[in-house]
């Protein structure tokens, strides 16, 4: 395979489309119809958030974002061979390392009063986000994912010395109106699409 190679080889094998993950971020906003990411938008560079967002912050290497499927008991036919698919269940998990804001209101569903005080209740937060995970590729390819989402999980890492603590929080996609009741809308993994200047737009228009 020659470094330069820029397609797939003679075996129809394409290294450049592999997916590298290099970063990326995690962000959530109040669920609303406002913080939906237009179509239109969704796969556009740069990428402009509703003003609702906030992002999460860094992630730890070893609990770097993973999306799950699971699937559902399959429905059996009487005649051997036929089934359909069960209703699956769709998660993403990160272990985020920073202790901000964003993070308590994820988690927690509160953020702290003026003395820094949250009242904390038994259970997680029962209301639902409007989510979006970026991955960003070595290729310069991005995957991005906005829907609804729900914490399920939450689980503290050991208060080991010396090392860092993060907490692994696990969502689960949930199929809402807000996005034709899919679990959510995924751009890429593809090259994010230039937005074209104004005076750009104008000239292509007038020829």
């Amino acid at each position: 395979m020659s470094q330069n190679q820029t397609g797939p080889d003679s075996q129809g094998n394409d290294p450049t489309s592999v997916g590298v993950p290099i970063g990326g971020f995690i962000a959530f906003a109040p669920y609303a119809a406002d913080n939906v990411i237009a179509d239109a938008d969704l796969g556009k560079n740069p990428l402009s958030l509703p003003a609702g967002y906030k992002k999460l912050g860094l992630v730890k290497t070893d609990g770097a974002p993973q999306k799950g499927i699971e699937a559902g008991d399959a429905i059996e036919f009487w005649q051997e061979g036929y089934s359909l698919p069960g209703e699956g269940k769709r998660s993403i998990q990160a272990n985020l390392a920073e202790n901000n804001d964003a993070v308590m209101k994820l988690t927690e569903g509160k953020e702290p009063d003026e003395n820094g005080i949250i009242y904390v209740d038994s259970g997680l937060p029962a209301a639902k986000v409007v989510l979006l995970a970026v991955t960003r590729f070595r290729n310069g390819d991005e995957e991005r994912l906005n829907g609804v989402a729900q914490v399920t999980a939450v689980e503290m890492d050991q208060e080991t010395r010396g090392e860092m603590r993060g907490k692994s929080v696990t969502l689960e996609w949930r199929p809402d109106p807000l996005f034709k009741d899919k679990p959510y809308k995924q751009f890429g993994p593809r090259k994010p699409i230039e937005a074209t200047a104004p005076a750009t737009r104008q000239a292509a228009a007038s020829k």
